[in-house]
């Protein structure tokens, strides 16, 4: 475990992964706005509802391969798998990805420009929730023992 010495929780029960993971997602929904805004292929509007269908869904998705991932343990405490703790980011961009392709076709804006905005602010945002992760003590690796 990781300890850098910075409490994970920042108040009441809100830890800083939650609070550092929201504020990624946010950044990523202001540089979506930002750059059409530049460009104008895609309207703000066409951000605004890929991000309200493209988080719940990413969310969703991120949850459900977190207790795939773990089900020895969620087969055992069925009553946790709905609000406990847990998600992964492999899940998060796939949820999202699918609910921003399916909005992309009854919308009718293009997915692969879209995606390609995307992708940039997708890594910023990566990179925040990370930070939140690290002073929550997760998401480490094993010491190598390799020479």
């Amino acid at each position: 475990m990781i300890e850098i010495g910075v409490n994970p929780v920042a108040f009441w029960q809100v830890r800083w992964y939650g609070i550092l993971v929201a504020l990624g997602i946010l950044v990523l929904v202001l540089w979506l706005v930002w750059h059409v805004q530049k460009d104008k292929r895609i309207s703000v509007d066409s951000v605004l509802v890929a991000a309200l269908v493209g988080i719940p869904s990413g969310v969703i998705v991120s949850r459900l391969i977190h207790v795939i991932d773990l089900w020895d343990y969620y087969s055992r405490n069925p009553g946790e798998i709905i609000g406990g703790e847990g998600l992964t980011i492999w899940g998060a961009i796939l949820g999202g990805t699918i609910g921003i392709w399916i909005t992309s076709r009854f919308t009718k804006f293009k997915f692969g420009y879209f995606a390609d905005v995307l992708a940039p602010g997708l890594i910023l945002a990566q990179i925040i929730g990370r930070i939140g992760c690290t002073i929550n003590g997760c998401c480490y690796g094993d010491e190598c023992t390799l020479p």
